[in-house]
């Protein structure tokens, strides 16, 4: 809140609505006598205007002389707030005790979340947690998040890595398992997906293909020695694979515009959580929010405390014509993205291109195809092996 807006709030000021053959004319008389005036509109044979609330109970001198009728359609500020709280005070004892209420709640635990377990039970760590303190109810400053964190490596030691933190009157235990290396079968090497081989490192077992050589899924690369040793294969077969993505993008877009249709609510936020006090926000289907902060205790402290107004904006989708160039960069860009999200992190690069296809008017497709060298070589255990194994 700027300082010339929080002075206006402590001595109140309103919004006039101006109705007559000339309204203009009395802004302009106000703007002469040095009125404050901002905020500015005009509707149909009416104009409106905000002013400071003792400014205003001078208004009606220039009124008379513009000829014209100013009536107060909204009010804001202190003066009001306390000439409401005056006519009410259990409101201001509810308020009162509220605050507190909400200032105690606020400093407490009351909900726990655990993350990136699996083979240890949520149960078991949310026990362990309570031991330590961590609990629904308990103080956060009471708790100490390092010896909590201690306290559940050394009870479980599948853990590796315990994080505990806190969102607001939630607490976040993360944790990160132990990884356990997987007992491979013996069998062979086969080809995992279709490629061109480019080259082969044979640690163990029978090489079957050699470089500039064209294979399928499912091929055998590298062939194990299943006789008494039962020798599995082991390896690495580079190939040279390729994977394609398809993107298509209209011409027509769809943007966002406010239809001039506006609610406003209330909202008290303490640190990071907020409470609506008053007002609506699901009226319309489509909105955009605007807050403007009006009252601000214990600014920059993980305990401020803000009244805001905010402001839900009705807005609706209407088509808009793209340029080709700019339809181009949208599908080029999602079609990488989603090609980047198929490519393993092993990959090596070799070529890409992009080819550019009108599907039908109105509508263009781009089709990236991308050249990579990866290892493609899997082990396929031996069913007798396997089936020994399993029995």
């Amino acid at each position: 809140m700027s300082l010339a807006k929080a002075g206006y709030w402590l001595k109140g000021y309103v919004l006039v609505e101006v109705r007559g053959k000339n309204p203009e004319r009395l802004v302009n008389l106000c703007t002469l006598a040095g009125f404050p005036v901002w905020g500015f509109s005009a509707g149909e044979g009416s104009v409106f205007f905000y002013t400071t609330l003792p400014k205003y109970r001078s208004i009606h001198r220039l009124a008379r002389k513009s000829r014209c009728v100013p009536r107060v359609r909204r009010r804001f500020g202190l003066p009001f707030i306390m000439s409401r709280v005056k006519k009410r005070p259990i409101f201001l004892l509810m308020a009162a005790l509220m605050l507190v209420a909400l200032i105690y709640m606020a400093g407490a635990t009351w909900s726990i979340q655990v993350k990136g377990n699996e083979t240890v039970s949520e149960e078991d760590i949310l026990m362990t947690a309570a031991s330590a303190g961590l609990m629904p109810g308990a103080r956060k400053s009471a708790l100490s998040p390092s010896a909590i964190e201690a306290a559940l490596l050394n009870e479980h030691p599948e853990l590796t890595w315990a994080y505990v933190h806190f969102q607001g009157t939630l607490a976040v235990i993360e944790v990160v398992e132990k990884t356990r290396p997987s007992s491979e079968l013996p069998g062979d090497v086969v080809a995992a997906k279709d490629g061109v081989v480019t080259s082969v490192l044979v640690l163990s077992g029978t090489p079957v293909v050699s470089p500039g050589q064209t294979v399928r899924a499912g091929d055998v690369l590298i062939a194990g020695s299943p006789g008494d040793a039962r020798t599995g294969a082991r390896g690495t077969v580079v190939a040279l694979t390729w994977y394609e993505v398809y993107r298509e993008t209209d011409l027509y877009d769809q943007i966002s515009v406010r239809t001039g249709r506006k609610t406003e609510a209330k909202v008290l936020r303490y640190g990071k959580t907020e409470f609506m006090l008053s007002g609506k926000h699901n009226m319309f289907e489509w909105y955009e929010v605007e807050d403007y902060p009006e009252v601000s205790l214990f600014k920059g402290t993980d305990k401020e405390l803000t009244i805001l107004s905010r402001v839900f904006y009705e807005t609706q989708w209407v088509p808009r014509k793209v340029t080709e160039e700019e339809a181009l960069r949208v599908a080029k860009q999602e079609a990488m993205e989603a090609i980047e999200r198929k490519l393993p992190s092993s990959v090596k690069l070799v070529d890409l291109s992009c080819e550019t296809l009108r599907v039908q008017e109105g509508l263009i497709g781009v089709r990236l195809v991308l050249s990579v060298e990866e290892d493609i070589g899997r082990v396929r255990p031996w069913p007798e092996i396997k089936d020994l194994n399993g029995g």
